[in-house]
């Protein structure tokens, strides 16, 4: 059954603030902060492993009180503290970008002596797996406490490395950030949702960052009025969204951009 989602009006005036202690400043595309990853189940370690988080998963959640999704695909994540470059084949030195400690990618294949192939904004891309970084695994772990949203892991990951199209509303055109959330909100969940990153910023209610949950909105930029790009939280402190800068549909560190200035629950739970 797809559930209504009330506007707050109060929360769209331009004076809102944040209430939640993230600085304002300048994005920057790295690794950013956050805590470290839990031990992973179903995971073949390429090169090297990912070490122990102290018994902590994301936002001080302890291992216990974690819980695996399957997925339907395998994804790479960068556990290692090293960048490693996105090659456009395997052993090129030609490259698409970089791939920052803690980003996710989905694999669509092998690429051969190591190399892992993935999804990247449409089109297929490679990862060194010799280079000790990465880490292949067809589980995310989250908390128990929201094993009820695994559907939005799973599709978001089935939906990760599509490409960016401005206007793009699902698979076939291709997402914008707005497209994204509204694909991945209402096929996941049925919840309907506006079109526009500044209408969806103003739906739900607030959420502070330490209480973070799968399914959040979390929404940028220097007003509720001049809101300019979203993204969906996924557990892990990382979140998934439309990258419009070649990167397509991407996963990042959800505070590496500073201007955050709403996290939005829209699952009214």
């Amino acid at each position: 059954m797809r559930k209504s989602v009330k506007k707050m009006a109060a929360l769209c005036l331009a004076s809102a603030v944040m209430s939640f202690g993230v600085s304002m400043g300048t994005y920057a595309d790295t690794a950013g902060p956050g805590a470290g990853l839990p031990e992973t189940r179903n995971t073949t370690i390429h090169g090297g492993a990912s070490g122990p988080d102290g018994g902590f998963g994301s936002q001080g959640t302890a291992l216990e009180d974690m819980t695996a999704v399957g997925l339907d695909v395998s994804i790479a994540e960068i556990t290692g503290n090293v960048e490693i470059a996105i090659a456009a084949a395997p052993g090129s030195p030609d490259s698409y970008g970089i791939a920052y400690p803690k980003t996710v990618y989905r694999v669509t294949g092998d690429g051969g002596d190591g190399w892992i192939q993935i999804a990247y904004d449409g089109h297929l891309a490679y990862l060194d797996g010799n280079s000790g970084q990465v880490t292949v695994k067809n589980t995310w772990d989250i908390p128990k406490a929201d094993e009820s949203r695994a559907e939005i892991i799973k599709l978001a990951m089935n939906l990760l490395g599509s490409r960016y199209q401005m206007g793009g509303v699902d698979p076939a055109s291709g997402f914008d950030c707005s497209g994204f959330v509204g694909y991945l909100m209402k096929n996941a969940s049925g919840i309907e949702l506006p079109r526009t990153s500044r209408e969806q910023a103003c739906q739900g209610m607030d959420r502070a960052a330490d209480a973070l949950r799968v399914g959040d909105l979390i929404a940028f930029g220097s007003s509720l009025d001049t809101v300019s790009h979203i993204g969906v939280y996924i557990g892990g402190n990382r979140m998934i969204h439309g990258d419009g800068t070649g990167k397509g549909i991407a996963i990042c560190v959800w505070n590496d951009r500073r201007d955050i200035i709403r996290i939005a629950n829209v699952l009214e739970d």
